[in-house]
């Protein structure tokens, strides 16, 4: 470097150092902040965490489908009990594939190796984020999204090369601990890039890949089994994934705040050497790294236990994931065993839950960055404005369920239980949308902590609920009053969260969380 360009970079680092030698920002224009970079460059790094959160939810589906036992079709009697049960979508395509995966991994379709093959991988999904979301907010958002891509490379090659169900099932488990990255940190990282009147729409783009994986997942995965064998779709997805790392590693910059200070602080240190007095960053603690790591591995359960917006915007979440999962997972039942649905045919009914999935994101992006706004311009902008949308979702899940159970019940038109299966997925996607914006507004540099936190209870949701699917809906029950019980549920829960739309802001000044 020439000695003009060090004595450049030098002046700006020196220029955010303060009279009690604190290195900040030089003033909020500071072209190092990432909320100052380009609009290309911000909008790049959201649209390539968004490409590897598409990825991840397709290689559950894609890969999970070929394992599920054929009882997972009819959950009554209850099949082995699994982790968020993969989406009904791919249930259609696994027969092919079922016989290759147990005769070329000598175990049974029914087994529970071959139901572990399913659920050890979102297990892993919903514990890695306790460990990578504060390993992110410790030693920055870039080195974790660099090693665990290299990881998930490496264990999605380990599940191609199974020579046993054991083996596949330690290595699945690894792939979905190191693969949750995007999901655990990447609203985080949204909260580094963009303002608070702009999130919205990131958000928006940030969601679009849970929701279009589970389509294109089970689709892809069938071919692929069909044409070249189940461990094709391992290798294909490590190379789609590997292609993505290199995207990464030539593209990604350091956003979180307190890394980029902390490396300002380090290059100043350096530079003046030992006669100048102590520098430290204005977003260091004052702890040593042991502190600091302890601390941050902790957030995600203090934020959970002792903050109560977390902690009641995170079991309602819960809920309506366990929702969401219930009707994913009995929906194929109903349209067989009431209208006569060929499997085929199930899939293609799975394209209304799709349409109110979409339909719920473009009216969440249309509405949420405007409701902030409007309330900045009165003067009252608080996190609790983006809770707008959750508490109308409610009632549309409500208003789904209905048209769902009362619709089999009755044996109308099969075309009105797609259409009330729309309205569950835009509620469901309008809820859980609002609440990830609300918990980045609210908690801010550890929102990475708090969707941890949030996706751990929705992992549970989806795990326990879809369980009791065979007790609801038998008799005397039914489809039309066990999914009339499950509405109740949702509309008792709309004033709980419209308290929090309230007060939820005089709650958290009440119960702050030191973090």
């Amino acid at each position: 470097m020439e000695a003009n360009e060090r004595t450049r970079l030098l002046a700006e680092d020196a220029a955010g150092i303060d009279d009690n030698n604190v290195v900040s920002w030089d003033g909020p224009d500071d072209p190092e902040n990432p909320i100052n970079w380009p609009e290309r460059s911000r909008w790049g790094h959201v649209a390539l965490v968004s490409a590897l959160t598409f990825l991840m939810p397709l290689s559950v589906l894609a890969q999970a489908i070929h394992f599920m036992p054929p009882s997972e079709l009819n959950p009554f009697p209850l099949p082995l009990p699994s982790l968020n049960p993969p989406s009904p979508l791919g249930a259609t395509m696994f027969a092919p594939a079922i016989q290759q995966v147990t005769a070329d991994l000598h175990t049974k379709p029914d087994s529970v190796l071959a139901s572990l093959a399913v659920s050890v991988y979102v297990l892993g999904w919903a514990l890695g984020p306790l460990a990578l979301a504060p390993l992110s907010e410790t030693h920055g958002r870039l080195p974790v999204y660099t090693w665990s891509n290299v990881l998930y490379v490496a264990c999605t090659a380990a599940c191609a090369l199974a020579p046993t169900a054991e083996a596949l099932v330690a290595a699945r488990f690894l792939a979905g601990a190191v693969g949750s990255t995007p999901l655990a940190i990447g609203a985080g990282t949204i909260a580094d890039l963009v303002p608070v009147q702009r999130r919205g729409l990131a958000l928006s783009l940030y969601m679009f890949g849970p929701i279009l994986g589970p389509s294109v997942g089970p689709l892809a995965g069938g071919y692929v089994t069909d044409a070249l064998g189940w461990r094709w779709i391992f290798w294909l997805l490590a190379a789609v994934y590997a292609l993505a790392t290199l995207l990464q590693l030539a593209l990604m910059r350091e956003t979180y705040p307190a890394t980029i200070l902390a490396a300002r602080t380090a290059r100043l240190r350096l530079t003046l050497g030992t006669t100048h007095p102590p520098l430290r960053s204005k977003l260091d603690p004052g702890l040593t790294p042991a502190q600091i790591l302890r601390r941050a591995i902790l957030r995600p359960a203090k934020l959970t236990l002792t903050s109560p917006v977390a902690w009641l915007s995170s079991l309602v979440s819960a809920y309506v994931n366990g929702v969401a999962f219930l009707l994913l997972t009995t929906l194929p039942v109903l349209l067989q065993s009431v209208y006569g649905f060929s499997p085929r045919a199930v899939g293609l009914a799975f394209a209304g839950y799709g349409a109110g999935n979409v339909a719920g994101l473009a009216a969440f992006s249309l509405t949420s960055d405007r409701l902030v706004r409007r309330s900045a311009v009165a003067g009252r902008p608080t996190p609790e404005h983006r809770l707008a949308p959750a508490v109308a979702a409610l009632p549309l899940i409500a208003a789904g369920l209905l048209g769902c159970g009362w619709s089999a019940a009755t044996r109308v038109h099969w075309a009105w239980v797609v259409a009330a299966s729309a309205l569950v997925g835009a509620g469901n996607v309008l809820f859980f949308s609002a609440v990830v914006g609300y918990l980045i507004d609210a908690t801010g540099p550890y929102a990475a902590s708090a969707i941890a936190a949030n996706t751990v209870l929705r992992s549970v949701g989806g795990t326990l609920l879809p369980l009791a699917g065979a007790g609801l809906y038998a008799a005397p029950l039914g489809w039309g009053w066990g999914d009339t019980l499950l509405a109740a549920v949702a509309l008792g829960l709309t004033p709980a969260m419209a308290w929090l739309y309230f007060r939820g802001a005089a709650v958290r000044e009440r119960f702050p969380v030191k973090l």
